[in-house]
């Protein structure tokens, strides 16, 4: 077929695909050299498009060719709010890597669902709730011990309490995804519109630490029954942010621990409001959390100031994009393990194990060519 060749399509369709994505006519016309007029014309229904024009609309828009040859718009969830902080300029304007990250979560869950229900293992319900009224505090701290998060603060290693926390947060009926996030300044997402609730946390580019607070930031947004793309800025103003960090911080830091610190009760006796970094790295080590969030929970025990954290924030709070310092190269194998968490991709292998699935079921459930599959089965066991 010529490349010039009329394809007849649905116009609404050519529509919601830019808009499910969220580019202007402006950005499209630039990328694909189609101009704004054309565009318009072919968005109304006024004009065809060509074969060559339906292959770069298919690029641009992340779909396939027989989703733009659809009968009409398929229908999909919205993105879930954004929660970056209020009176940015970038509110509601999210990169095509982070709205497809979304896509890719809410694709996992049901590729979750379905091993699972093969394997004929029962589906927890996320049976947990609060209020916006509730004390976060207390809310965390009934549930803490009650989930056995505090069996995780043995673990030394912070990639593997990290795992440790997932582990723990996905038994409770959490579908727990790390994935490429790298040009929005977001750090985590809650969907709760799911059968399972999901938790996408940023997967490169952010200290360990980093990562557990937002795991548990987000949990708070599942708790609250509210869905969010988060940045967990200190400038936002919104309730529910607020309340989520509160609760994230006494999961983690148990106030009636920290306040028993040494450290803590040597600078509290002397009346100190100011506090070294050494000293807020060294509490942290202990927490699994970064140096912010100790100071965040000194302010709420009034062991702080409010400028003095401000200021602080300042001058730490600065996710990191981008490549790595020290570049180790591309690690296919160890990116999909953080990406879909060791219960997913422990589940794909027992069903090709089991003859439930083959080989080609195996690389689409993994997401990887048939060649990384070897490594990454013994990247699982190592």
């Amino acid at each position: 077929m010529s490349e010039n060749a009329i394809i007849l399509v649905n116009h609404q369709v050519l529509r919601w695909a830019r808009e499910s994505i969220v580019l202007s006519r402006a950005f499209v016309s630039d990328k694909t050299g189609i101009s704004a007029k054309r565009l318009i014309q072919l968005e109304e229904g006024d004009k065809q498009p060509t074969l060559e024009e339906l292959k770069e609309f298919s690029k641009i828009y992340k779909r396939t060719m027989a989703t733009l040859l659809l009968n009409a718009p398929p229908k999909e969830k919205p993105l879930p709010l954004d929660r970056r902080t209020v009176n940015s300029n970038e509110l509601g304007n999210f990169h095509e890597k982070t709205i497809m990250a979304i896509r890719k979560a809410r694709a996992l869950v049901v590729s979750l669902i379905e091993l699972k229900q093969d394997a004929g293992i029962q589906i927890n319900k996320f049976q947990y709730k609060a209020s916006i009224n509730d004390d976060p505090r207390s809310i965390a701290n009934r549930y803490r011990n009650q989930w056995g998060i505090m069996e995780v603060r043995q673990i030394e290693n912070l990639n593997l309490a990290l795992e440790g926390y997932i582990d723990k947060v996905e038994s409770l009926g959490v579908a727990v995804f790390q994935l490429t996030m790298t040009q929005d300044n977001l750090r985590g997402f809650a969907l709760v519109d799911e059968s399972i609730p999901i938790i996408g946390i940023k997967r490169g580019g952010e200290p360990t630490t980093a990562k557990i607070f937002t795991l548990f930031h987000e949990l708070g947004h599942i708790l609250l029954n509210d869905g969010g793309l988060c940045d967990l800025s200190e400038n936002s103003s919104q309730q529910i942010e607020k309340w989520c960090n509160a609760f994230a911080s006494e999961m983690l830091i148990p106030s009636t621990e920290l306040l028993e610190m040494g450290n803590v009760v040597d600078q509290k006796s002397k009346g100190q409001m100011n506090w070294a970094k050494k000293d807020l790295i060294e509490i942290g080590n202990y927490f699994h959390v970064g140096p912010l969030a100790v100071l965040r929970s000194l302010l709420e025990n009034g062991l702080t100031t409010a400028s003095y954290y401000k200021d602080r924030h300042l001058a730490w709070n600065k996710p990191q994009f981008g490549r790595a310092k020290k570049p180790e190269g591309r690690n296919i194998a160890k990116e999909t393990i953080k990406e879909k968490g060791r219960s997913y991709i422990s589940l794909a292998f027992s069903a090709f194990d089991q003859n439930r699935i083959d080989l080609k079921d195996l690389s689409d459930f993994l997401g990887v060519k048939l060649s990384y599959i070897s490594k990454t089965r013994q990247l699982l066991n190592s």
